[in-house]
């Protein structure tokens, strides 16, 4: 039976999980309505994000953010921590791309007007990504006037995963997000975050903790099913490039690739019948990666310039992760025979307003009970299902 847990037994209002408490607007700040443009796809509101560690987790939250912020420019997201600084010097060190956001680092909070505080959405990510794999996605739900939670699942990282390349492999080699999930055992810690801003005072009581949302990728769509079938606390389900198949009677969405040559999109063709509330959305030549923000960092060339030369990898993950590293990216060939998949893939910059867009609608219709939802969703690289 799905059980609500008593997350305020969880909350533990110590500096260490709040952040910085004196950049969050102080006792004179004043609420301000969500103003949003027409379009699901457009951005809104300014956006902030912040880290925390909570409960031996590594938390990613981003918010609505005070209108003095707009035309601030966001803070690009550095990736290089997520290489262990012992990797970094076996192969003589990596260095990616920052990825350009529109979040701004420890921003205020936009005061909600009363009885008007934002849903919550807990975000996994998918084995190899990270908590900020998919920024544009959280990010733009922010902007729309969500508090997005996405944290690092240890045994699934690309931290974790990148020492394993090595034979014999590098120290933090941790492959246990193969055999099982820990990101189910990480979601309820999660959410006790949420629940401490949700009482931290710092926070403009902005967090709506009776309207929660799930959303995962990849791996993460298997942690969706799981832990929306565990925890009725979620009121809404998305999956992306993933077939999730929970058994709660939740509206719940499929959103996928028909190109994706890591999770076939006829999978969720065959799950999507057993769904009680259920839309799929199949986003026609797009790759595993155009749910995230990845293929930014520029992973295959990486592994050619630094991995490929060396005689100590291990040749089997190598080429499988490889394989995951490029599914969607600019110039990658789409393993999938499809007439639609000869061409190459969907570029990202048509694939990304389409994702913007659907989950928008999906999560403004299932949780907020605003806006037509899905229903009648059009746009020429899409099949919508109902």
């Amino acid at each position: 039976m799905p059980l609500r847990l008593p997350f305020g037994a969880l909350l533990c209002l110590s500096v260490a999980c709040r952040g910085k408490a004196d950049d969050t607007g102080g006792a004179g700040a004043v609420p301000e309505p969500l103003d949003l443009p027409a379009d699901p796809a457009a951005s809104g509101v300014p956006v902030g994000v912040r880290t925390f560690a909570h409960e031996g987790l590594t938390v990613e939250v981003w918010y609505p953010a005070p209108e003095s912020l707009r035309g601030v420019a966001g803070d690009p997201v550095d990736f290089d921590g997520f290489i262990p600084a012992g990797v970094q010097e076996r192969v003589g060190g990596i260095d990616f791309p920052a990825v350009p956001s529109i979040a701004v680092r420890d921003a205020p909070v936009r005061v909600p007007e009363a009885g008007a505080a934002y849903p919550v959405i807990v975000f996994a990510h998918g084995f190899g990504g990270m908590r900020v794999q998919s920024i544009d996605f959280a990010a733009h739900l922010a902007s729309r006037g969500y508090v997005v939670l996405s944290a690092d699942h240890i045994g699934r990282t690309l931290g974790d995963v990148v020492p394993c390349l090595f034979s014999p492999p590098a120290e933090g080699c941790n492959l246990s997000g193969f055999g099982s999930d820990p990101a189910v055992d990480d979601i309820p810690l999660v959410l006790g975050l949420a629940e401490q801003l949700a009482a931290d005072p710092d926070w403009h009581g902005a967090l709506d903790m009776d309207t929660v949302g799930m959303s995962g990728h990849s791996a993460g769509g298997g942690t969706t099913e799981a832990v929306g079938d565990a925890i009725d606390t979620f009121d809404a389900l998305l999956s992306m490039a993933a077939p999730a198949a929970p058994t709660r009677d939740v509206p719940t969405f499929l959103l996928d690739g028909t190109c994706d040559g890591i999770v076939p999109s006829d999978e969720s063709d065959l799950v999507f019948p057993s769904l009680a509330d259920g839309t799929l959305l199949h986003v026609v030549g797009a790759g595993h990666l155009a749910f995230a923000d990845l293929c930014a960092l520029g992973l295959t060339e990486v592994a050619e310039e630094v991995l490929a030369p060396r005689d100590d990898l291990n040749p089997a993950l190598y080429a499988q992760l490889l394989t995951l590293a490029s599914d969607g990216c600019p110039g990658a060939v789409p393993t999938v025979e499809k007439p639609e998949c000869a061409g190459g893939f969907l570029p990202l910059e048509r694939s990304a307003p389409i994702v913007r867009a659907s989950t928008t609608l999906f999560f403004d219709a299932a949780l907020r009970g605003e806006g037509p939802g899905l229903s009648g969703f059009a746009d020429p690289d899409t099949v919508l299902i109902e």
